[in-house]
Parts: structure tokens; C-alpha cells; sequence
């Protein structure tokens, strides 16, 4: 029987020409196969330059977000420090060229060379929620990934 703790890295981020790449290593390029059908995609990676054994036993830090004025838990925030630190990004698929196992998207919040776990499909249908709410210090954020885009989020953080 396999470990919960036995992950395999399926491949790398690469950062060129203000796009980004997710490079499938040869033995996953088959699973690509039909992703392409999908406009957006739910990528696991692995913080690997937040894997310390301090980053990994820090439970609260001051708030990185410049409106949020006291401590934060790290469950509520999206910072690679944590217990596991598995990173989750929605991106939007422009290419899927399965031969060669790259996958371009226009961004994702993970540094080059990250390593990356396991790539699913955006389902609307379960992975979207239509009522929602957060705290009154990121009320202003935007509501979509793709406001997102044109959004300011430097100013964001402390």
C-alpha cells in the first residue's frame, strides 16, 4: 500500500515571455490527453521553498494583507507556510499540446521550478460557489479570476 506522504512531483512551472508553463514530465503525458477540452484547470503544487520545518509549525503570523490588521490563522490565509505546504491555483488553459506536456497559462501564483502534484478540471458544477463571503478587509477584492487579472494586488499585501 502506498503512503499518504509518498507524492510524486508530475512536473515544473516555467516562467517565459510573461506566460507561464507547466512542463509535464513524459510518463503523465498521457493523462493530458482531453484537457484541453476544459478553458480552465485546478493545478496542485508543492511550495517546496516554504518546506521548512519553521514554515511547517507556524500556525499564525501577522496578517500579510495590508487591510487586515491583527494576527491571522494559517487556514485563513493562502501563504506556503503551513503544516503541508501544497499550494492550489486555478488557471485558464490557453494551450494543451500533450506531445510535448506543456501547458501554457497566462499566470499562476507558484515560482518557477515548483514542482508540480496533480492537475484536475474546473467543474463549475462543484467547484464553483455563487454565495459566498469573506472578511470585510478583502469585500473590495475581485469577485472572478478573470478580474483578477487587472486587479492591483501589490497594493494588497503588507
Amino acid at each position: 500500500m502506498q503512503s499518504f506522504a509518498d507524492l510524486r512531483a508530475i512536473g515544473t512551472v516555467t516562467a517565459t515571455n510573461g506566460l507561464f508553463q507547466l512542463n509535464i514530465q513524459s510518463d503523465y503525458r498521457p493523462a493530458l490527453l482531453h484537457l484541453s477540452d476544459f478553458s480552465h484547470a485546478l493545478i496542485l503544487w508543492w511550495a517546496d521553498q516554504a518546506a521548512t520545518e519553521q514554515d511547517r509549525n507556524t500556525m499564525q503570523f501577522p496578517a500579510p494583507y495590508a487591510k487586515a490588521h491583527h494576527e491571522i490563522g494559517t487556514f485563513a490565509s493562502r501563504s506556503p507556510a503551513r503544516p503541508n505546504s501544497i499550494g492550489l491555483s486555478t488557471v485558464s488553459l490557453l494551450n494543451v499540446d500533450v506531445e510535448h506536456g506543456l501547458i501554457t497559462v497566462p499566470y499562476i501564483d507558484a515560482e518557477p521550478g515548483t514542482p508540480l502534484l496533480d492537475i484536475k478540471p474546473y467543474f463549475p458544477a462543484s467547484d464553483r460557489v455563487e454565495q459566498c463571503h469573506g472578511p470585510e478587509w478583502c469585500k473590495h477584492w475581485p469577485q472572478s479570476y478573470e478580474a483578477s487579472a487587472d486587479f492591483d494586488w501589490a497594493a494588497e499585501f503588507a
